[in-house]
């Protein structure tokens, strides 16, 4: 059975979490998640959770402009324990990010792009990160794009899950995570993951407590039982608390080992295979 593997781990300082909580449009979020930042998330305070808590491995994030070569450099003291997710954070200067991006695709601890709309308001196709999905596609790098309704006080339509179908139909060899679990559009992405093979979600700052029974019964389906992925958002959702969510959720033992790690290691191992796996 593979370990759990938590696909979205942050690596912050307390004086960075506490900004970031402390953002206006961010004051729900600690009292939502019940955050705990009180004394950071450091490397090796990380790696001690993850022990604590039976975590095989992590996906870090950094960000495409700056801060992912210190999470490889972090990677890189823990072979085995973290792969690096770069997020997209400046799509306004889309041949930057390309650039980026490749450089980063060399290094063979960097895993997976995000893409997180709510941040600068741009919709899931919008053409500024047209550039980013197609540099992703030609190096097999999956893509997480945050879809549904943020938790942030922020407009959610430019994460309409309906927005994805372009972005599936303009790169079909494009592997695609969406992310923080979509909701309240949990039929919808349902019935996208039955029709485009390439198209995941994942449980990132969502709770599997509340995750809709039609998923759940999905995951356990012959056609569900590989495409919904565990992860955290730590320290924002606490790892502990996120972790004994899941694992309370009532599937069948390989359903569970696909959710809390399987599909996250097939995925994420899919790197210069020759393509993208498909369902």
């Amino acid at each position: 059975m593979p370990g759990v593997i938590d696909i979205w781990v942050n690596l912050l300082g307390r004086d960075d979490a506490r900004r970031f909580l402390d953002q206006d449009q961010n004051r729900r979020i600690e009292e939502f998640f019940g955050s705990d930042v009180s004394s950071g998330t450091g490397a090796e305070e990380t790696i001690a959770l993850m022990d604590s808590l039976g975590v095989s491995a992590g996906v870090l994030t950094g960000a495409v402009s700056s801060g992912t070569e210190e999470m490889l450099e972090v990677a890189g003291r823990f072979p085995g324990r973290f792969t690096v997710a770069a997020l997209v954070d400046q799509a306004t200067q889309p041949t930057n990010n390309v650039r980026r991006i490749r450089r980063l695709g060399e290094h063979p601890g960097f895993a997976m792009v995000r893409v997180a709309p709510l941040v600068e308001q741009h919709p899931i196709n919008a053409p500024l990160y047209y550039p980013v999905y197609a540099a992703c596609e030609e190096m097999g790098l999956p893509v997480a794009i945050n879809v549904g309704v943020p938790g942030p006080l922020v407009r959610s339509r430019c994460q309409d899950p309906v927005l994805l179908e372009d972005v599936l139909i303009d790169f079909p060899d494009l592997v695609v995570i969406g992310a923080h679990m979509g909701h309240p559009y949990e039929g919808l992405l349902i019935q996208y993951m039955m029709k485009w093979p390439n198209l995941y979600l994942s449980t990132t700052a969502y709770s599997a407590k509340y995750m809709d029974p039609a998923l759940v019964r999905f995951m356990d389906s012959s056609r569900g039982i590989e495409k919904v992925l565990y992860g955290s958002d730590h320290p924002f959702l606490p790892m502990p608390k996120a972790l004994e969510a899941a694992r309370a959720l009532p599937l069948s033992e390989p359903a569970k080992a696909a959710f809390l790690g399987g599909t996250a290691e097939r995925l994420l191992s899919a790197r210069g295979t020759g393509g993208p796996p498909r369902s």
